[in-house]
């Protein structure tokens, strides 16, 4: 079980990262059922090493926020308390949102550890799966 806090009106937590042998700990990340995908701020995330490289392409995602260039890394796990998915790919961009954000879980993660959204209880658990 993970517990959320509430900050802004909306559910934020906590999420580890592993890349290449480094591992971090990220709070301040959205629970985000509105969004398709996972990303994480490129300051942050710089901590592990992962950076844009000459191979990396550039995308543009697109949401209630406005639009952001972001690439792509496969990092070596992704966890949210004992909800952890291997070789999992995230998105990495500059995330100016206009408060302190280092991260959007979106529903690509959820869906794939059957995670389970108590907001009465302001905690996430694994489902039966």
């Amino acid at each position: 079980m993970v517990k959320l806090d509430l900050k802004y009106g909306l559910p934020f937590c906590t999420v580890s990262l592993s890349y290449n042998g480094k591992k971090i700990s990220i709070d301040n990340v959205l629970l985000d059922t509105g969004s398709g995908g996972t990303v994480f701020k490129m300051d942050v995330v710089e901590e592990i090493d992962i950076t844009i490289e000459d191979d990396d392409v550039i995308e543009t995602i697109s949401g209630v926020g406005g639009s952001e260039f972001v690439y792509k890394k496969e990092v070596d796990s992704i966890a949210l308390g004992d909800l952890e998915l291997h070789n999992f790919k995230v998105e990495v961009g500059v995330m100016d949102y206009g408060f302190e954000i280092n991260g959007i879980l979106g529903m690509d993660f959820m869906k794939k550890v059957g995670a389970i959204i108590n907001l009465d209880g302001m905690k996430v658990t694994k489902g039966n799966r």
